[in-house]
């Protein structure tokens, strides 16, 4: 994973701990007005606990064993690498991330995409072709920053 990518999962986690207090007081409020067959307060307050729950777990998880890549190769694709590439398409530049990272709009790739994984530890002027849906394509690494 990609510094930045470790620092928006922190921020995340930050941001569900400051929520599940207040959520946990919406919880308790809606119990108490009675009948909880018909509250949907209620309902709509311990449904949105669990999901805070449920991912500040699986954040916790990922934190503790998540591995941050530098991208300090200027001279080989890495994680964190931005890339440049060129095809019969055109040029393209974007970034080697994880897979929770990948955004496409942000041209951030996956390193487990298609793409990603092709050009991983490949060199600037190196050419990989990767077997696409509409055929094998040829990119040629242009820049590795």
């Amino acid at each position: 994973m990609t510094q930045q990518g470790l620092d928006d999962l922190k921020g995340e986690e930050d941001n569900l701990i400051k929520r599940r207090p207040q959520v946990v007081i919406n919880l308790t409020n809606a119990r108490e007005q009675g009948d909880l067959s018909e509250n949907a307060g209620y309902h709509a307050a311990k449904e949105e606990l669990g999901k805070i729950d449920s991912r500040l777990k699986e954040l916790h998880h990922i934190l503790r064993f998540v591995k941050v890549s530098t991208g300090d190769s200027k001279s080989e694709v890495t994680m964190g690498a931005t890339v440049e590439i060129e095809s019969k398409a055109g040029k393209n530049k974007f970034t080697i991330v994880s897979a929770m990272e990948a955004n496409p709009a942000k041209s951030k790739i996956s390193d487990s995409s298609p793409i990603g994984a092709a050009l991983l530890g490949k060199k600037i002027g190196e050419t990989v072709k990767v077997d696409m849906p509409a055929g094998k394509i040829s990119y040629k690494i242009i820049d590795v920053s």
